[in-house]
């Protein structure tokens, strides 16, 4: 019994020395995560009043490309990107301005940036397609330079030509991721069906232009790719339909006019052609392809004075005319 109580007394003195010892490790843990919490906060609110700031930017960028101030608003998405790396928002319009500026490299890039943040941005898949499509469109080729820096800091400098092909296959590449994203987007189908033509892929750009006419019937700029496929195509009663049903929708579409004009003068019916200009050049008097158009038909018809007026025309307004053809014009009007 003794013994026993010996024991007992002991265990007593052993928990009573742990006590203050269990007491303190758990004081010492709750300071710990009360001093880890704090600093979390600050962080927080640290993140908090940079992301404030940004947005600060951003809006103040927003208000900047609204009063046409360009380069203010550069600046102002410029600053929030500086601050906060992942705001895509601020990329796609910094790059919006810059394709509007016509700095198409610095806007593919940052399109390319926002989609890289945000791979769903279908608004920047759409606007780099259209970059790449006005690229394919532009006469001659542009160069592409690819520099890389060796392990020995000497600059490897690679430069090749881009075809219209391969500006027209970018195009297409994002116009599809676009619409992959949203189906329902007649903009993207519309440009893509303009791709597709340019491609001579006709049959993609008349189903993209009739899906356009299934989300919105009433659209004359469906009708007028659908026109300009026939025409490629060779169809030209179907294209003129399409190009009639164009001017039915919007009476002062001067292109409409101008495109069926070339039809007609496809089809060798002159007249019709010459009244199709004249009204394209009525609507729009600045279009120096009507004028050489016309003058072409006039030559055609052996009126040269006509032709050769139509054809100064042209050439003062920028029509791209080779010496050749304008002196044949200048001699059989006699001058």
């Amino acid at each position: 019994m003794k013994l026993l109580m010996t024991i007992k007394k002991l265990l007593i003195f052993i928990l009573l020395i742990m006590m203050p010892v269990c007491a303190v490790a758990a004081d010492s843990s709750t300071k710990a995560k009360e001093k880890l919490t704090k600093e979390q906060e600050k962080l927080t609110k640290e993140q908090e009043k940079v992301t404030q700031e940004a947005n600060s930017y951003y809006n103040q960028g927003v208000r900047s490309l609204k009063e046409g101030q360009k380069d203010n608003a550069i600046s102002n998405y410029s600053k929030a990107i500086e601050l906060n790396p992942a705001f895509s928002e601020a990329y796609y319009y910094r790059g919006y301005i810059y394709s509007d500026m016509g700095r198409d490299d610095e806007a593919i890039a940052d399109f390319s940036k926002a989609i890289e943040i945000n791979p769903g941005y279908k608004d920047a898949y759409a606007r780099r397609g259209n970059i790449y499509y006005n690229l394919g469109n532009q006469p001659g080729v542009k160069i592409e330079v690819n520099q890389t820096e060796s392990q020995n800091g000497t600059k490897d400098i690679r430069i090749r030509k881009k075809n219209k092909d391969e500006y027209y296959d970018l195009a297409i590449l994002d116009f599809s991721k676009a619409i992959e994203i949203d189906p329902a987007n007649k903009e993207t189908y519309l440009n893509r069906g303009y791709a597709y033509n340019n491609k001579k892929q006709f049959d993609l750009g008349i189903a993209d232009f009739n899906k356009v006419l299934e989300l919105d019937p009433a659209s004359s700029m469906a009708y007028l790719g659908l026109g300009h496929i026939y025409s490629n195509k060779r169809e030209y009663n179907t294209a003129i339909a399409n190009y009639n049903k164009v001017i039915e929708l919007d009476p002062a579409a001067a292109n409409a006019y101008k495109f069926r004009g070339k039809v007609y003068n496809e089809k060798g019916e002159d007249d019709k052609a010459i009244a199709d200009f004249s009204k394209a050049i009525e609507l729009d008097p600045k279009d120096h392809d009507a004028y050489f158009s016309r003058a072409m038909v006039y030559y055609v018809k052996e009126d040269f004075q006509k032709a050769w007026d139509d054809a100064k025309m042209a050439q003062s307004m920028g029509e791209v005319i080779e010496q050749e053809v304008l002196d044949e014009f200048r001699s059989s009007a006699g001058k």
